[in-house]
């Protein structure tokens, strides 16, 4: 038996075993890493959602004002409407009025002259 050939084999493959196990043990610093990147990018990402929800919120609050604001003006509207029609019809019964008005002046005017 080779000793000297057997201890060069031993040497040799604790030599590449410590290689191995340094390379799994960067690998695994590596995961760590990466895990640990991953983690704050997740909440990252629920903050950003949990903001996001906050700012849905204020959009649909606004919005809902904006429904009951133009509610209110459309009902204004119709009442506006409805003025103005009553200030039409008024308006004629004037005009009317000032018509008869001016017949009875000028027959009056003309049966004096």
């Amino acid at each position: 038996m080779d000793i000297e050939g057997t201890m060069e084999f031993i040497l040799d493959q604790q030599a590449r075993t410590s290689g191995i196990l340094a390379n799994l043990a960067e690998r695994q610093g590596n995961i760590e890493e990466t895990t640990q990147s991953l983690a704050e990018r997740q909440n990252r990402s629920e903050q950003i959602v949990l903001e996001l929800g906050q700012i849905m919120l204020e959009v649909a609050n606004a919005q809902q004002h904006a429904s009951e604001i133009l509610t209110t003006l459309a009902e204004r509207q119709v009442a506006t409407e409805e003025a103005l029609r009553r200030l039409a019809e008024r308006q004629g019964t004037t005009e009317e009025n000032l018509n008869v008005l001016l017949i009875t002046v000028e027959r009056h005017i003309s049966n004096h002259n």
